[in-house]
Parts: structure tokens; C-alpha cells; sequence
């Protein structure tokens, strides 16, 4: 009978890892799950429970105080707030950085609507107005909240030009707001290199220098070196395509590709559109009248 119950608590586990769960037995105690990389000493208000990753279903709702010591003595501690809900479990996972602007995070947690038939997904981003995809579709920006997304599990993406993307699986219940805190990190800076100056002097003997091993960051690409799939410009006429924030014509532009360039592509299932990395680490949207799709 013992080991079927460690069986039964383990499948739940896996069920609720990194995506919020509603869990009935729960009653009136709420749940938490803390995971992090590198592995971390978790405190919670002030008191010790181990090493990440931490979970428990017998914790009282309300507002807690949590922090994270990595086991590496390099990295910086970390310490966020946040509200349990009654019934539900709270997800907090922290990727640790060699700073902690190099770092990210989320936390997935619940507040009961006014309309118990009603969902809502607030998200609160840092970096302000990230773009968000919910299942692949475009569906706005981190500044206004998702009252259109049905019951379900889902999967979030949340891009930003200068930062890297982070995908979020989370469960979204009826007469509840999902609340998706998340904090992106940047994308490495990649050195410009420092050309070395000539000697003006004719008899000097020039001293051979040896090349900085330097990742640029290119306008564009070439098929030889492009993994499919990949996007190639077609605008003839124009010249360029316009590249857009969200697939609409109306929407902000981003930037200008030139005919003939070719671009990493993401299927977004965008009628109409591609979802091309127009720089590196920076995604826009163009339309796919002026471009050719190679798989």
C-alpha cells in the first residue's frame, strides 16, 4: 500500500513539474514547487527546507518570501515574493547567471476572478511589452492581459529584441487568472573587435598579429551556411521587405531586409506570415508574399 502511494504522490509530481496544477485533495492547504540551475538552498520566510528542487503540498496559503543560495559560491543569491492560492500549486524557477542581470526567472501562480467562468493570463515581464505567443499563435504583448486563452495546458513563448526566449508550459483554469511573472536574460554582448593600428615608421619591422576569434553578428546569411528551414527575401521591385513586430501590417516595424538575403525561420502557423531572426537574438514578423520558405 506504501509503495502505490509513493507511486500515486510521484506521478503528480510529473504531472505539475514546471507548469501549475488545481489539485482538489489539496483542501485548503496550497503547494509550491521550486527548481533552479545550479541546484540551490531554498529558505522560505526566513526558515531552511534543503536544496532545489523543492516541492510540497502542505504549505498555508498566502503571501511568502523565498530565497535562493546557489551551491556555487560565485553566483548571487536571489529572493522573490509571492502569493500562494488555495487549491493550487505555485511554480518558481530560477536559472542562475554569472550576474544577475545574466540571470532569469518565473513564477506561475493563481487569483481567483470575479467571474468564476472566466479565464485570464496576466503576464509581468522584464523587459517591459515582451511579444507573446500562446501555442505558436501571436497573442500581444506582456502590457495588457490574455482573456481569450481557453482551459487547458498551453505553451508560452516570450520573445524580446536584445534577449533570449523563453518558453513557459503552464495550465490555465476556469475562474482563475494565471499570473506569469518572468524576468528574461540578455543576449551575450559580442565584442566589437579593435583594429590594431599601422606603424607610421617606414623601417620598422610590422609585428604579425594574430586574429581575434570574433562571432560576428551578420546582416545576412548564406544558404551554404544556413540550417533549414530558412527564409529567402523576394522583392525584386521593392528592393526590401519590412519587418514587422506582429503580423500585421499595422503593427510596428522593426527593421528592413533587402532582396536575396536569406534568414532563420520559427513556424509561428501564421497565415500569411513568416517569423524570421532578422538579427541575431531579434525576431520579427514579414509577409510571405515577398519571401520564399526553404524546408
Amino acid at each position: 500500500m506504501k509503495k502505490k502511494a509513493l507511486i500515486f504522490i510521484g506521478l503528480i509530481i510529473s504531472t505539475v513539474f514546471l507548469s501549475g496544477c488545481s489539485l482538489n485533495f489539496l483542501g485548503r492547504r496550497s503547494g509550491i514547487q521550486i527548481t533552479s540551475n545550479p541546484q540551490a538552498e531554498v529558505t522560505i520566510n526566513g526558515q531552511s527546507y534543503g536544496k532545489t528542487p523543492y516541492y510540497t503540498e502542505s504549505i498555508k496559503p498566502g503571501d511568502y518570501t523565498i530565497k535562493l543560495v546557489p551551491i556555487d559560491a560565485q553566483l548571487q543569491p536571489w529572493e522573490t515574493k509571492t502569493s500562494l492560492s488555495s487549491g493550487y500549486i505555485t511554480i518558481v524557477d530560477r536559472q542562475f547567471g554569472k550576474t544577475q542581470d545574466q540571470s532569469s526567472h518565473y513564477t506561475l501562480s493563481f487569483e481567483k476572478l470575479s467571474d468564476k467562468s472566466a479565464t485570464e493570463v496576466n503576464v509581468i515581464s522584464n523587459p517591459s511589452n515582451v511579444s507573446i505567443a500562446v501555442d505558436k499563435n501571436p497573442s500581444g504583448f506582456s502590457s495588457r492581459p490574455l482573456d481569450n486563452v481557453e482551459p487547458g495546458d498551453h505553451t508560452f513563448d516570450f520573445t524580446s529584441p536584445g534577449y533570449q526566449d523563453k518558453r513557459v508550459q503552464a495550465r490555465v483554469f476556469v475562474g482563475q487568472r494565471l499570473i506569469i511573472n518572468l524576468t528574461l536574460s540578455p543576449q551575450p554582448v559580442i565584442p566589437t573587435p579593435t583594429p590594431t593600428p599601422l606603424d607610421a615608421t617606414p623601417s620598422a619591422t610590422p609585428t604579425p598579429s594574430t586574429a581575434a576569434n570574433i562571432t560576428p553578428l551578420p546582416k545576412q546569411a548564406t544558404t551554404s551556411a544556413l540550417a533549414k528551414p530558412y527564409v529567402e527575401i523576394n522583392s525584386p521591385q521593392l528592393g526590401f521587405v519590412r519587418v514587422r513586430a506582429e503580423a500585421s501590417v499595422a503593427s510596428a516595424e522593426l527593421a528592413k531586409v533587402q532582396h536575396a538575403e536569406v534568414f532563420p525561420y520559427k513556424d509561428m502557423e501564421v497565415a500569411g506570415w513568416h517569423y524570421i531572426e532578422y538579427l541575431k537574438g531579434s525576431w520579427g514578423y514579414i509577409s510571405s508574399q515577398y519571401a520564399k520558405l526553404i524546408q
